[in-house]
């Protein structure tokens, strides 16, 4: 199902649902989605500079209908406007021992209710042959952070 992207802080909202007249449709085909826990978190303080929070996060789900585990690290730092910025870096690794590398950034602002929301860009680099697709796609994603450090992963490609 197409879905139309709505300039932050907005959310995704399915093509022809109220609201999204007018938008011009970026989201195709939805890859697929993780769940998973924050496992670690550190405050990296530089002598004059920004304070950067860095997490690591693992996570499993599917992705083009095989079944992942994601291991990423990432960094978020404060921006003027409010918010955060985020960098990071990952590997998603497949039942039969396929690896893609990714690297992505994106924004993070506080969710509705208690928690953040996170929405950027990965790229991918594999040679799985079941997961190549991703070579060749912006993959958009938004990552919902719970209080309790639970995440939900969703992941589309970029039309």
């Amino acid at each position: 199902m197409p879905f139309h992207f709505l300039p932050f802080p907005h959310t995704l909202i399915p093509a022809g649902h109220a609201g999204a007249v007018g938008e011009t449709t970026m989201l195709g085909e939805m890859l697929g989605e993780l769940t998973g826990k924050i496992v670690g978190q550190r405050i990296v303080a530089h002598m004059y500079g920004p304070t950067k929070i860095e997490r690591t996060m693992e996570s499993k789900g599917k992705i083009l209908g095989q079944e992942v585990t994601l291991l990423a690290t990432f960094w978020a730092m404060e921006r003027p406007e409010g918010g955060m910025f985020s960098k990071g870096h990952g590997v998603l690794m497949t039942k039969d021992g396929g690896k893609v590398f990714l690297r992505g950034a994106g924004i993070s602002v506080p969710s509705k209710g208690p928690g953040w929301s996170m929405r950027g860009t990965r790229y991918a680099q594999t040679k799985a042959p079941a997961l190549k697709k991703l070579n060749e796609v912006a993959i958009l994603f938004e990552i919902e952070i719970s209080p309790d450090g639970v995440t939900r992963d969703k992941m589309w490609e970029w039309k």
